[in-house]
């Protein structure tokens, strides 16, 4: 069990480093693909969106790693796959709820959001931008609650292996979306940021893609 232990860290340090250094890197193409402007204006969605999402999350998916633990210990897995599956419910229902909160009020959020007029982003930019990204909130906290599931069964390679991939898809959209858009099609930056900021539930749906993969080669465990 120990070793299991010290294995499953030990991934999940090694898939959150990597996961980091990409989310570091990135940004150096990026950049200068979208410019200062586009640069702005992806910030400026993506701060709400980090607010909603631990809003619609609250800790719930680290709750339930903790209960199934504790079930799969007393050999009472029944009750484990219901907290599972109520801990799933719950996130849809706030998934939904926080993707409409932030899609319907992200003109109001832009308005009280941009701080600087020089460099050309305007509220109808913004807007945009911090409703392309709230749809990854419609998956996002389901996604979390699979993968503490997945913890809460001492199994550490679905969380490690979908956070990398998610990671992966997210960028390699995001900078292709936008270089096609920009350089290919001569478009907006501001449509480019949009798409940049929609790589959020691209990398999402890829992350659940691996972790359902993973639930049907291992449910026979649970």
């Amino acid at each position: 069990m120990s070793n299991n232990i010290v294995r499953g860290t030990l991934l999940l340090s090694g898939a959150a480093f990597l996961s980091k250094f990409l989310g570091m890197i990135y940004v150096i193409p990026f950049y200068a693909i979208v410019n200062p402007q586009g640069a702005a204006l992806y910030q400026y969605a993506y701060v709400p969106y980090s607010i909603f999402i631990s809003i619609s999350t609250v800790g719930v998916p680290a709750a339930v790693a903790k209960f199934v633990s504790k079930y799969n210990a007393l050999g009472d897995h029944e009750a484990s796959m219901r907290m599972f599956r109520k801990g799933m419910m719950l996130m849809a229902v706030t998934g939904v709820l926080a993707f409409l909160s932030m899609f319907f009020s992200a003109e109001f959020l832009a308005k009280h959001t941009i701080v600087s007029k020089d460099l050309d982003n305007t509220v109808e930019d913004v807007k945009m931008v911090m409703r392309m990204v709230s749809f990854a909130l419609l998956i996002v906290p389901m996604m979390s609650i699979a993968r503490g599931f997945f913890q809460g069964h001492q199994s550490m390679g679905p969380t490690a292996v979908s956070q990398v991939i998610e990671q992966i898809v997210r960028i390699g959209f995001l900078l292709i979306s936008c270089f096609i858009i920009i350089n290919v099609l001569h478009g907006d930056v501001a449509v480019a940021v949009g798409f940049a900021t929609f790589a959020a539930f691209i990398g999402a749906l890829a992350s659940c893609v691996v972790l359902y993969i993973y639930w049907k080669r291992e449910s026979r465990a649970y």
